[in-house]
């Protein structure tokens, strides 16, 4: 496969990952966001395996595992268990500055989903991705990255929408 055509096929599946990440972080429900997330770190996954980032794929890999996970256990425990596995896999490869952002992006996205729900879990999921698009910005990721810009807005909107659905379930004093 030539250059170009990988390279083409890195930026559609980055793109697929992107539109199904969107409808995730759209989402109000903590359930419907962790599935599609799950579902657009498939195509992350495969996204940097087509690009040779073999330390970003295999942090989205657990990442896909934890996310999934995450749907059916929560608790520190398991953001601890989780987190050791991820450095312990990961620390070995480190071999440049700019593998600290998805190994720390990594690791604080487990946090947010077996620790956090709601607004807080958007908030940091939100950090997440700043960490996640500077490590797309020095690789080079053009899908990727619009995909964090795009998760990020979304991620707002999200924690907009349910901060204003708690204020009106809130009674007003008469």
């Amino acid at each position: 496969m030539d250059f170009l055509t990988r390279e083409h096929l890195a930026q559609a599946l980055g793109l697929v990952g992107f539109l199904v990440s969107l409808v995730g972080y759209t989402s109000a429900s903590d359930r419907r966001l962790k599935v599609m997330m799950t579902v657009g770190l498939v195509f992350l996954t495969v996204h940097f395996l087509v690009f040779g980032a073999w330390l970003v794929a295999l942090n989205l890999t657990l990442n896909t595992g934890r996310t999934w996970l995450s749907l059916h256990r929560r608790g520190f425990r398991w953001f601890l268990g989780i987190a050791a596995v991820q450095l312990a896999v990961s620390l070995p490869l480190m071999g440049a500055v700019r593998d600290v952002f998805p190994v720390a992006g990594s690791i604080m996205g487990t946090y947010a989903l077996f620790c956090l729900s709601g607004v807080r879990l958007r908030v940091a999921l939100l950090a997440t991705t700043g960490l996640w698009f500077v490590n797309n910005l020095l690789w080079g990721s053009i899908g990727a990255v619009l995909l964090d810009f795009m998760n990020a807005l979304a991620n707002l909107a999200a924690i907009r929408r349910i901060r204003a659905t708690a204020k009106a379930a809130v009674p007003e004093d008469s």
